[in-house]
């Protein structure tokens, strides 16, 4: 029977073969115990010095997760982290990786080159992007979860490795537990572009800190529109420049008071231009959307009392729910009579229409962002038929379901 090392070094050996990716097998000391190579280039950035990858990669040999976790490096790659157990003891990190989400263009890879002062490389590194695998993020995260079954006879769901990656807090982070993985293009053409500027922008203009770890279709910086071939990180600055702006009249649109805006605008247009690496990049966009929606949310919760802000917390949470008046005065500790003259008052309107246009308000972004269907959409929000959702649905917004999502759906046809 093969030792717990050797049969870790087989697993290596597995899974480089199958999914032609390279493999190492490192001890806690940091010694490389076991490599596969599926004859995979070497990074010619990294000077052949492969702990100049697990330098750029935040990389330390002793660290453990109980979950696998992905990491990107400065130069566009992706790795897979998995901490190896035996008998729950710690006994190394199997390193999979190189692997792309997509190709990078040549102007790209120039301005990767250029940012480096690599020129006599030039043709190497040119060679090797165009031998690194290229694997969707959803694939990698399969195979991450997969290898991570197979070295420690552990099955996580998907949805739990995604999640506990945005809980990690490395040391260079800035805005603690907040997980954005930011795309630093907002102004590409494509529906998919525009689906995630609006969805974003939205979340600003409303407040909602907590949405930010949960935007989806978001563009990886290796596909976003070039705003400077000569720098990699010049056009991510440019990108996070476009990004101020837009979240700023968002922002304004959301309540904030314009010089408060302006003020942090202005002071983040600045620190655009003292970060000097892509990591530095990506964290200064997180810090972006976070400072923003975090200010909103302030600004709405300043215009109500303490009561009526828990109310309308309560009442978007269970959005979904079937919700009741007396639902709403329970959680406020109120009488529904002192809640519903109390509501009114403040908000001005009742309590019920103001679940009414909630409730159509998440409608408006389902019919604008999926393909659900409306009657689908009318149970998941808890009305009581499809033609009492469009007579509610016309009150608020002036036009049917239907005609909404004809004039303002982004999602490919």
């Amino acid at each position: 029977m093969d030792s717990p090392i050797e049969t870790t070094k087989k697993i290596c050996d597995l899974i480089s073969k199958t999914f032609g990716l390279r493999v190492f097998y490192i001890a806690p000391s940091g010694k490389i115990i076991h490599e596969s190579s599926n004859n995979q280039l070497i990074n010619p950035l990294y000077e052949n010095q492969k702990q100049n990858l697990f330098t750029q990669l935040n990389f330390y040999a002793s660290k453990k997760y109980n979950f696998p976790l992905i990491k990107k490096s400065i130069f566009s790659e992706k790795y897979v982290l998995i901490s190896v157990f035996n008998n729950h003891d710690f006994v190394g990190t199997v390193l999979i990786g190189p692997s792309l989400s997509y190709p990078l263009s040549e102007d790209r890879v120039n301005g990767i080159i250029n940012d480096s002062r690599a020129f006599f490389l030039r043709e190497k590194v040119v060679q090797y992007y165009k031998s690194v695998p290229i694997i969707k993020h959803d694939k990698l995260l399969n195979i991450s979860t997969m290898a991570f079954l197979m070295l420690n006879q552990v099955l996580l769901s998907t949805d739990t490795v995604w999640e506990k990656n945005g809980e990690v807090t490395e040391p260079n982070e800035k805005i603690g537990k907040v997980d954005i993985v930011v795309s630093e293009n907002l102004q590409s053409s494509t529906s998919h572009e525009r689906l995630f500027e609006k969805k974003m922008l939205e979340i600003i203009k409303e407040g909602r800190v907590e949405e930010l770890k949960n935007l989806p279709n978001i563009k990886e910086e290796e596909v976003a529109s070039l705003l400077s071939k000569n720098s990699f990180i010049r056009s991510n600055k440019n990108h996070i420049i476009t990004l101020i702006t837009l979240v700023s009249r968002a922002s304004i649109e959301g309540g904030l008071h314009d010089e408060i805006a302006f003020s942090l605008h202005d002071r983040f247009i600045q620190q655009v231009e003292e970060v000097n690496t892509i990591d530095e990049t990506r964290e200064l966009a997180k810090e972006v959307l976070y400072t923003f929606a975090v200010k909103v949310q302030q600004a709405k919760n300043e215009r109500y009392s303490k009561t009526i802000t828990t109310c309308k917390d309560y009442i978007y949470k269970h959005i979904y729910d079937d919700i009741s008046h007396n639902d709403i005065a329970n959680k406020a500790e109120l009488s529904p009579k002192y809640l519903s003259v109390l509501f009114k008052k403040e908000v001005g309107i009742t309590v019920s229409e103001y679940i009414q246009q909630t409730k159509i308000e998440e409608a408006k972004k389902l019919l604008i962002h999926s393909k659900t269907p409306i009657s689908v959409i009318c149970t998941m929000l808890n009305f009581n038929d499809q033609s009492y959702f469009t007579k509610v649905f016309k009150k608020v917004t002036g036009v049917t379901p239907k005609s909404y999502r004809e004039r303002h759906h982004l999602m490919e046809k």
